[in-house]
């Protein structure tokens, strides 16, 4: 498979650190800043998913993806804390789209839905808050953060 040196000089000259990026996501991140629409997905058996590729992937194509092909896939934050359930970057990817407020979508709520830690939903919202400079058409209908704004008193 090819380097993409032009890609990842691309991404040098952006300051985005694509040392640990594996060739192919490098070529869909460098899509992604085209403009291109790349669904992410995610084969059984692979490497942790790059958050910062699958999300700016989601945030393209206006929050569609494919779930990855084995439940509890990993998905590494690139923070340096925990490898997270890929369900982790699915719930933010679809709050950040939610086009009518609902409740209990904030970290902690969510979390004990799905069973998973809020802080790493608020981990993954801050990869999401970071794609959405690689991807600034990709706004969200309630705006940023709503749910925040919801949980604050009147």
């Amino acid at each position: 498979m090819p380097t993409h040196a032009h890609l990842r000089a691309e991404l040098d000259r952006r300051g985005i650190d694509h040392a640990p990026l594996s060739d192919v996501e490098v070529f869909h991140l460098g899509c992604i800043l085209r403009g291109w629409h790349v669904l992410p997905r995610t084969a059984p058996n692979t490497a942790a998913i790059n958050a910062t590729v699958w999300l700016a992937a989601a945030l393209s194509t206006n929050g569609r993806y494919r779930a990855p092909d084995a439940t509890g896939h990993p998905a590494d934050l690139g923070d340096g804390g925990a490898l997270v359930d890929a369900v982790v970057l699915m719930a933010v990817v679809q709050r950040h789209f939610l086009t009518e407020p609902q409740a209990a979508w904030d970290d902690d709520s969510l979390g004990e839905a799905l069973g998973l830690d809020g802080g790493d939903l608020a981990r993954a919202q801050s990869v999401l808050d970071r794609g959405l400079a690689l991807v600034p058409r990709a706004r969200a209908p309630l705006g940023a953060r709503w749910w925040e704004r919801a949980l604050r008193p009147a």
